[in-house]
């Protein structure tokens, strides 16, 4: 072999060290080895040591069982492990072992576009290229695992954190299972709540669940349950107990492989968190059924709000005035929250609610209705006013620039955000007050679906 094809391997190879993701690192090795052989494809597969099962380094989540080649990989696996040859070759392919300290992790396989000669001058170093790719592997794999511990304690912290500004159950589950799955990748995740007159299960998020099966195992939950491991050990339900009373549960299901000893420790400390924050939740609830006002915007909450709503539309059938209601939304604010976490969300939500207010009157009441969502009820206004108002609010936020420096994220002292707004008009016809609010919400929908950031009027059907 001559000088310059051995540095250019040497090179190609090592320049690879701070590589951070599976499939780049894969590319990164057929262009090293594509000094010797014309590489069609290269797979790795490496022994997973929380499932004891052989897993495609580039594609982890996905099971071998698909393509039919699982037997095939697990006996060539073994042959490595037995055997301890440094290379097989069969026509076309090459297999040889991945190693770290004279333990076999698992294999490499390179199928070639010519069959594969032992004399290529490949295997007069084979020795550097079998040390230096498995140790780019592991060294790729310690890095994810580092990074995996750090996003564990970030989303137990960011559960814990939830209801320091958000108490409401149908806002405060969605977000705990949006960060639950965004931290567990092998597994769907599911939360359930039970409901308590029915004495049945509710799905929660997502918005489907498709096996009906897993129902069945909830029914199982009772006070003293802990994780219970189903479907041969590709299910885990971690029940969630407040009260001493099975409250809900949080579910992780993967059709085809078994829930890792790893993530059930994972789940385990989740629910623990979860179950502290909904307990927390619920005793706010039980608080602030006596308060009047949202604590992060300072505006009405939603009790005082039904309750002021049912003051306003008395008011205006009895003096026969005009009132309107405006409802507004924030537009991709969980865009907003994944990609600068939930505090600058609050910061977020605290700045259009301030920006909203310089635009009211002091006789309009605003609320925040739930989440990113804001009600204001406008007496003695009538639709054409109302809609002034609504645009000049949309374009108040649309201007406002929310500095977010205190949080130091690389890059960004300030971010802008746009809402959209839906606007509807009281009148005595209505069976229920309800109906004026939920006019606008349906109106705030339109304005939403038709490309956001814009006002839209309710029109009688």
């Amino acid at each position: 072999m001559d000088f310059k094809t051995l540095y250019d391997f040497i090179y190609t190879i090592t320049k690879t060290d701070d590589i951070p993701d599976r499939s780049t690192l894969i590319e990164a090795f057929k262009e090293a080895l594509s000094i010797f052989f014309p590489v069609q494809e290269l797979k790795i597969f490496l022994m997973d040591e929380y499932s004891y099962l052989l897993k495609d380094f580039e594609k982890p989540w996905e099971s071998l069982s698909l393509n039919g080649c699982k037997d095939e990989i697990r006996n060539r696996f073994d042959n490595f492990l037995i055997q301890k040859s440094q290379y097989e070759i069969s026509n076309d392919v090459l297999y040889f072992p991945i190693i770290q300290k004279h333990k076999t992790l698992g294999f490499l396989k390179l199928k070639s576009r010519e069959k594969i000669s032992p004399k290529n001058d490949f295997f007069s170093i084979l020795p550097l290229a079998i040390s230096q790719i498995s140790l780019l592997c592991m060294n790729l794999k310690n890095n994810e695992m580092i990074s995996t511990s750090s996003k564990f304690h970030q989303t137990v912290r960011n559960i814990a954190k939830i209801t320091e500004t958000q108490y409401e159950l149908d806002y405060i589950l969605p977000i705990m299972g949006e960060m639950i799955d965004g931290f567990i990748y092998d597994h769907l995740i599911y939360i359930f709540i039970k409901n308590k007159n029915k004495k049945e299960y509710k799905l929660i998020w997502p918005k489907k669940c498709s096996d009906d099966k897993i129902y069945e195992y909830l029914e199982e939950i009772n006070s003293k349950s802990k994780t219970m491991i189903k479907q041969n050990g590709k299910m885990g339900i971690f029940p969630l107990i407040i009260d001493s009373k099975p409250y809900g549960a949080i579910v992780a299901y993967n059709h085809f492989d078994k829930i890792t000893t790893k993530e059930i420790e994972y789940l385990d400390e989740i629910k623990s968190q979860a179950q502290v924050t909904l307990e927390r939740a619920k005793s706010y609830v039980e608080v602030l059924e006596y308060a009047t006002l949202d604590a992060l915007t300072g505006y009405n909450n939603r009790h005082q709000f039904e309750k002021r709503l049912r003051e306003t539309t008395a008011s205006a059938k009895r003096q026969n005035q005009p009132l309107c209601c405006i409802m507004s939304d924030i537009d991709f604010f969980k865009k907003v929250n994944d990609t600068y976490g939930h505090a600058v969300g609050d910061c977020v939500l605290k700045a259009v609610a301030k920006t909203i207010k310089k635009e009211l009157r002091e006789e309009d009441i605003a609320s925040r209705y739930g989440g990113e969502e804001f009600i204001f009820l406008l007496p003695h206004t009538n639709l054409d006013e109302a809609k002034i108002v609504a645009q000049r609010l949309n374009e108040a936020v649309a201007k406002k620039k929310i500095n977010i420096e205190e949080f130091n994220i690389e890059n960004v002292k300030e971010i802008s955000v746009t809402i959209s707004i839906g606007v509807s008009e009281f009148n005595k016809s209505m069976k229920e007050p309800q109906m004026l609010y939920k006019n606008a919400d349906e109106a705030l929908y339109q304005a939403k679906e038709s490309g956001r950031n814009r006002v839209v009027v309710y029109q009688n059907k």
